[in-house]
């Protein structure tokens, strides 16, 4: 295939690190893919350094309309079968940008369903998206997420004999401070009355968290506090914690929370995030109530001074995310519902082209999903309504 992963991201964001991430890896196992971000963005420098042998095509411009004359150009030098997006309004702009040729794969984030993540003004863009192109949309339900993880020579099995847990606890706070971050400040300020030797680690920009540093300061934490990158749970050799404290919601913080669970660290969820299912409370780390603050504290706690009970349940949030998050299935997943929206964008300008073959291509499209169903070969991140998009009924009312 040749496939067009296309991003307006302004920076290497987890979540755009995961597609561009997708993209390498398809490359690698033979298709044809292309880059296409915005022309001198940081996102662009990161991408070529991490990726020299991607190309990458600059998208110009500064306003929309200059932005989808050049990704026209591109996608009419480059004719990709299929083009990936991970937003909204990268999936308008690949929409204008492909027309009637079709083939526009969005990856759901995770989250994007929440009343408070999706306001009614973002609305009218699904509306544009799908009545310029076919559209198809990949992980709604159930999400479709993952993280490469580490080296296996770098994913320690067990503490060596006679080390103690690590008493350090780990937060990935929410891009603005809320009451969630705040919650787990609170909880670290009272652990460290516990274990006086506690590290606090805050993970993002040091601009970012200005907020929550002043709030961990208020609460007496500043000579326990340090700052380090996300790319310190993502991507270091090592790392020690008892627990990664996950309050950012959305790709953000599902990707932080498979990175930790790669790692065999207990992760802590409130159960009010999207995708706190990834967790099995108590077996794999903690799902929080609002209410049980207490019980999470004293659980904490317990799991540093318990070394047998951290390493069994270590291994078993590392044993859940490769059964459930595992990159390489999430590779596979992707290149089926890239692969299935090609081979109907193909049909689809067949039928553009030559009016007479519409019968026979809607006939081919039925057969071949009516054969995946009959053999059992689905997808297990593309909701059902993705594959709708690909039925008889959606070709001819194009």
């Amino acid at each position: 295939m040749r496939v067009l992963v296309l991003t307006t991201a302004a920076s290497w964001t987890p979540s755009a690190r995961v597609l561009i991430t997708l993209g390498a890896e398809l490359a690698a196992r033979g298709d044809i893919v292309t880059v296409a971000c915005l022309s001198r963005s940081a996102l662009e420098r990161s991408v070529e350094a991490a990726f020299p042998r991607l190309p990458v095509r600059g998208i110009a411009g500064q306003g929309v309309f200059a932005r989808i004359r050049s990704a026209r150009g591109i996608v009419a030098a480059l004719r990709p079968d299929a083009v990936l997006v991970h937003s909204e309004p990268d999936s308008v702009l690949a929409a204008m940008a492909t027309g009637r040729r079709g083939g526009v794969v969005r990856r759901w984030s995770v989250g994007e369903d929440a009343p408070e993540r999706r306001p009614a003004a973002l609305t009218w863009r699904s509306r544009l998206a799908n009545a310029c192109t076919r559209l198809t949309l990949w992980g709604r339900d159930p999400i479709a997420v993952s993280w490469p993880g580490p080296s296996s020579r770098y994913v320690r099995a067990e503490l060596p004999a006679g080390e103690a847990v690590p008493a350090a606890l780990w937060i990935v706070p929410a891009a603005d401070h809320d009451e969630r971050t705040a919650v787990s400040l609170r909880a670290a300020a009272r652990l460290v009355g516990r274990h006086p030797s506690l590290r606090i680690v805050l993970l993002g920009e040091v601009a970012a968290l200005q907020s929550t540093r002043v709030h961990a300061a208020s609460l007496g934490l500043t000579a326990f506090v340090q700052v380090a990158p996300i790319d310190t749970l993502l991507l270091a050799d090592e790392i020690d914690a008892a627990a990664v404290w996950i309050t950012a919601d959305g790709d953000d913080g599902a990707i932080a929370t498979i990175a930790a669970m790669q790692r065999g660290i207990p992760v802590v969820v409130p159960a009010a995030l999207s995708f706190s299912s990834m967790v099995a409370s108590r077996l794999t780390g903690f799902v929080m109530p609002d209410v049980d603050i207490p019980t999470i504290i004293a659980e904490l706690a317990q799991l540093i001074a318990d070394r047998p009970a951290y390493e069994a349940m270590g291994n078993a949030a590392r044993e859940r995310a490769t059964l459930l998050h595992g990159w390489s299935q999430f590779v596979d997943d992707a290149a089926e519902v890239l692969s299935l929206a090609s081979g109907s964008s193909r049909m689809l300008r067949s039928c553009c082209r030559w009016p007479d073959r519409r019968k026979w291509a809607m006939s081919r499209i039925a057969s071949n999903v009516s054969s995946r169903s009959a053999s059992g070969s689905t997808c297990r991140n593309v909701r059902p309504a993705a594959s709708t998009t690909l039925t008889p009924s959606v070709v001819s009312s194009r």
